[in-house]
């Protein structure tokens, strides 16, 4: 019950308060620590009957846990004057942090702070949270994650109108500080009586799942429930817990599976925070209180080419097209081999031969060769962020956002930043731009219109009819694989929805997407955010108090299929179990 307790600080004049209902009996409290040490009590009790025209109230449905119950309905509050939190002073996490002296191991330690500000000068740069938003510039302050898990795909395809998915959802992304602890729901439809959960994450990932298995019981932590009937459908908490980063840097984004042992899998894409945007060769940031520079711990960052790189036997090349950071930005190619930007380099792509080679031997023999690869680079590309000059097709370059490609050039890269190409009658008095001698190629990717309302359905979309055409209700997307496209979705509250129900939250209305063509679902990629009354919904937000809900949503074609898409893509509004009676399309 204490999950979903009314607090009563959020109690509105004449709504129902249960600290003075005279109808509730057997009366008691429980108390818990939660995960940051902090006490919080819980009161409870049973409510004979509901109360009588006590309110209208919008919250009933946080605590008014079993309408059938014997004893009455369960009822749960809590207060948070009542939480006591063990003291934590800012002047001892400030200490703590101090001691820190790079910002990698600022980054790591829960409460810490880095400032990278090359304009103050400071003794230590790693202070507490609250310390550095006082004294560096928001520009400068390495800011951690900060958020919640991020539903990807909230179900898998459905093959026929008899189908049903069992996971809920199918795919997340979590973005995770060291320390942090964040709490996933989802929920799984039983066809057999049991099942088991398994999952590969890594050991620095504590991961625990609390569940009731759908009975009377308390929620414990659980690796299996078992004895559960046919088509009953039971809600999992899953807990995770960064304890520490992977001393692989290539384990610092990754994607993991839970897997229930029917076969079903929840996808989750980790990132992990374990280093910070100052540790790029194309910034003036600092990460070390000794002020030491990117080339300073990584000199063979220096090296221009494969050659010169593999001269020196600390130094290895990355000849792989993909090499960049974490956000993207491009890395210099040759780098010390115990320096973390080695390990983000692509094993097949990766050049390092077990001795330095002598003066007659390059990068163009069979053992260590960058051939197919990118084999030299200008430090001017990373200053620029200029990630085009890597990609070495076509079709490559066209996903990168703001390159053209060139099929015949005067020997500069083909693919470059558009404002590198020489264009139409402009003179060539700038030793930096370059001049394509046949038709440039550049992006194409539009959308017709960035905002749409959902057509109300109208209960016989999903039963015998084919999918329709919505010629009116339609936004037409040119689009190019990794690339982002904003879109507003509006859907207007209908009670009278079948489906819709009076106390219902904002988030359990889903979307998730459908098509003609259930593989070309597979290529794209659906993220949302809910907008209540034009601002971020919160938990107070329920269906019947809004007269539309939006929805905050980028759509992003993760992979180009071979015969392209063809078939419509719908996005339906539903809950977890109407598939077939979406509230629109």
């Amino acid at each position: 019950g204490y999950l979903s307790a009314l607090h009563v600080e959020d109690i509105k004049p004449n709504q129902y308060d249960p600290r003075i209902s005279k109808t509730i009996s057997q009366n008691g409290t429980c108390k818990i620590v939660d995960d940051t040490g902090c006490d919080l009590t819980f009161w409870y009790g049973y409510e004979d009957e509901y109360p009588e025209n006590d309110s209208d109230d919008e919250n009933d449905d946080y605590y008014y846990e079993d309408d059938e119950d014997d004893d009455g309905t369960l009822v749960v509050w809590t207060s948070n004057i009542d939480k006591v939190c063990p003291p934590l002073e800012d002047k001892d996490v400030a200490e703590a942090c101090s001691k820190k002296t790079t910002c990698m191991d600022c980054s790591r330690s829960p409460g810490c702070g880095w400032c990278s500000s090359p304009h103050l000068e400071m003794k230590s740069r790693c202070s507490s949270i609250k310390e550095n938003e006082k004294m560096c510039p928001t520009e400068r302050r390495e800011e951690k994650f900060n958020s919640v898990p991020t539903i990807i795909k909230e179900s898998k395809e459905q093959t026929s109108r008899w189908s049903k998915a069992q996971l809920h959802p199918q795919q997340v992304e979590l973005a995770m500080n060291v320390g942090d602890i964040q709490y996933l729901d989802f929920t799984y439809l039983f066809i057999s009586s049991g099942t088991s959960l398994t999952h590969d994450l890594p050991e620095n990932v504590d991961l625990k799942i609390f569940s009731s298995c759908g009975g009377d019981n308390l929620l414990t932590e659980i690796s299996r429930c078992s004895g559960i009937f046919n088509g009953v459908t039971v809600k999992f908490y899953a807990r995770f817990h960064l304890k520490s980063c992977p001393e692989k840097s290539s384990d610092w984004e990754k994607s993991y599976k839970l897997t229930l042992s029917q076969g079903d899998v929840l996808d989750i894409d980790l990132k992990m925070f374990c280093s910070c945007s100052c540790d790029k060769f194309s910034t003036d940031g600092i990460c070390r209180n000794d002020k030491k520079t990117f080339l300073d711990i990584n000199p063979c960052a220096e090296k221009n080419s494969c050659s010169e790189c593999l001269q020196d036997s600390a130094c290895n090349w990355c000849s792989d097209s993909k090499f960049s950071y974490f956000d993207g930005s491009p890395l210099p190619r040759c780098n010390n081999d115990n320096f973390f930007t080695s390990d983000l380099c692509n094993g097949n792509g990766k050049v390092d031969p077990p001795r330095a080679l002598t003066g007659s031997e390059d990068c163009s023999t069979c053992n260590h060769t960058c051939s197919g690869g990118i084999c030299e680079e200008h430090k001017q590309d990373l200053l620029d962020l200029n990630m085009c000059v890597s990609q070495l097709t076509c079709g490559d370059c066209m996903k990168e956002d703001g390159c053209a490609w060139c099929p015949q050039t005067d020997g500069a890269p083909r693919c470059n930043l558009v404002s590198k190409w020489i264009v139409g009658n402009e003179k060539r008095n700038d030793p930096n731009k370059h001049e394509c001698q046949e038709d440039l190629y550049v992006d194409r990717s539009t959308i017709s219109t960035d905002k749409i309302e959902f057509l109300q359905n109208s209960d016989y979309i999903y039963e015998d009819s084919p999918m329709p055409d919505m010629t009116d209700n339609t936004v037409e997307i040119t689009m190019k694989e990794g690339q982002s496209y904003n879109l507003e979705l509006l859907l207007k509250i209908n009670l009278d929805h079948r489906n819709f129900e009076e106390h219902q939250k904002f988030d359990e209305v889903k979307l998730m997407m459908k098509s003609r063509d259930e593989k070309s679902l597979s290529y794209v990629k659906l993220k949302y955010d809910y907008v209540c009354k034009g601002r971020k919904c919160t938990n107070d937000d329920i269906v019947k108090n809004l007269d539309e809900l939006s929805f905050s949503a980028s759509i992003e074609l993760t992979e180009c299929p071979e015969r392209g898409i063809n078939e419509p893509i719908y996005v339906l509004a539903c809950n977890e179990y109407g598939e077939s009676y979406p509230y629109g399309l």
